[in-house]
């Protein structure tokens, strides 16, 4: 949750206890911003890693074709946008 010039900070907090709530009511293990974040170092660690994000976002599929485009990786993604999902990372090769 983001403050802004006269919001309260009562606000923000509600806020941000609210997404962490529903964050926790699904069944990822990561949130829809580390979920992307994390795609690059898994692509560079040898062998195969899966993790299970919160929510599939337009910006995690958009940062695995890049990173595939650069590494020797597979990176598949299932699951719709904006509901829970899981992401495969293979590494195929050299970096």
């Amino acid at each position: 949750a983001l403050g802004a010039r006269g919001k309260r900070a009562e606000a923000v907090a509600d806020e941000a206890v609210d997404q962490f709530r529903h964050f926790l009511n699904t069944d990822g293990a990561v949130d829809r911003y580390l979920a992307d974040q994390l795609l690059l170092p898994l692509a560079l660690a040898p062998g195969t890693s899966r993790l299970r994000t919160a929510v599939v976002s337009n910006h995690l599929f958009t940062n695995a074709a890049i990173i595939q485009r650069f590494l020797d990786v597979t990176i598949s993604i299932a699951g719709e946008l904006d509901s829970p999902g899981t992401v495969v990372i293979q590494h195929n090769g050299r970096t």
